[in-house]
């Protein structure tokens, strides 16, 4: 939109002879939305009202479709699903601090402020040396899994197989959402990576190749004097897992509108890529890890777990030309989303299906 938000917020003032810029109401509803339509307020306005208030929106299938059929534009829709996905991830983030006792840690950078600490559920971002903030990461606990095909997934193939202890000994940060566009257009530049007509933004950056990805994690290192990389395959699923043992996070069935897939398989609006953070989160409060795009992991190809390392590093032996994939993603039926479920790519591919996230290394 071309108004800004402080433009929006002083007509705002002015219609309602009130400070909504400057003080909080009731939490806006679906139906306040309607009404704000219905008065004839423009859209900058009434988004300028969603973000300078508390919001409780309903961002269901149905309730979008509710909002189209009642004339709310296309700029406020997307306000509103921003909003109730932001409410989702800080309760999420809230209940996982609540749950291990933790506080959140201050933000890092590399003029010496405090770097985060390896509290379980806590959530941080980092300054960058060229300005703005690196991804939402969050901390995920050391523990002990059973990695690839269990014994109540008959969907299995043989590269998921032996399944084996993993232990992940020490905590470490993984990026809440897959790299969005946003995030990896400050490294590259806006518009350098092809977003296929999709849209950029807070959807997932696609069309990168791992070796791609290795510069970013690079520069994101650099720039935050941290050590920023891709996760370990083993990391990834114990992440991705939860805690659970079922084929997606949530249960051994796909369900209905709780990942982005293929057709309708998953039920989902999204034909393509959705906007991070479209769905429910897992136990970590880790956004799609089911779907949406294949995640690029660190690993080299093996054709099976065979001699697999067993202390959740990277196995950086095998054929190091092909790296590993997981999640599934859009382009995939739901067989393909499960947690044990990998694939091969080879190193300099790019697709319009696969993106990343990023792994932090924590100190002590």
């Amino acid at each position: 939109m071309s108004r800004s938000t402080g433009a929006a917020c002083l007509a705002l003032a002015v219609v309602f002879a009130g400070s909504w810029c400057d003080a909080a109401d009731d939490a806006l509803t679906n139906e306040d939305i309607v009404k704000l339509v219905e008065a004839g307020l423009g859209g900058a306005v009434i988004v300028a009202k969603i973000e300078a208030s508390a919001t409780a929106f309903d961002t269901s299938v149905d309730a979008l479709v509710g909002l189209a059929e009642s004339g709310v534009d296309d700029d406020v829709v997307a306000a509103m699903v921003k909003a109730a996905q932001a409410s989702s991830r800080s309760a999420a983030a809230t209940a996982a601090r609540k749950r291990s006792g933790a506080v959140a840690p201050a933000s890092a950078g590399r003029d010496g402020s405090a770097r985060p600490k390896a509290i379980p559920g806590s959530t941080f971002r980092e300054t960058l040396s060229s300005g703005g903030e690196g991804p939402e990461m969050v901390v995920v606990p050391a523990g002990r899994f059973r990695m690839g095909c269990l014994s109540n997934d008959d969907d299995c193939f043989d590269d998921e197989k032996p399944a084996r202890e993993v232990m992940i000994a020490v905590p470490f940060a993984l990026s809440v959402h897959e790299v969005t566009f946003e995030d990896y257009d400050r490294f590259a530049y806006p518009n350098k990576v092809d977003d296929a007509g999709w849209g950029r933004g807070t959807r997932p950056v696609i069309n990168v190749s791992w070796d791609d990805v290795q510069q970013y994690v690079g520069w994101l290192s650099a720039q935050t004097g941290a050590e920023y990389r891709l996760p370990s395959e083993a990391e990834w699923e114990y992440a991705a897992r939860a805690g659970r043992t079922t084929k997606y996070h949530w249960g051994n069935e796909v369900g209905t509108n709780l990942a982005n897939c293929l057709d309708d398989t998953c039920g989902d609006q999204w034909e393509y890529t959705a906007p991070v953070g479209s769905f429910p989160p897992n136990g970590f409060a880790l956004y799609d890890m089911h779907g949406n795009v294949d995640e690029w992991v660190r690993d080299c190809w093996n054709d099976s777990y065979a001699g697999a390392p067993s202390d959740g590093t990277a196995w950086l032996r095998g054929d190091c030309r092909q790296r590993v994939s997981r999640g599934g993603s859009f382009f995939d039926n739901a067989r393909y989303l499960r947690a044990a479920d990998r694939s091969r790519i080879a190193t300099g591919r790019r697709y319009d299906n696969v993106g990343f996230r990023v792994a932090r290394t924590l100190a002590p």
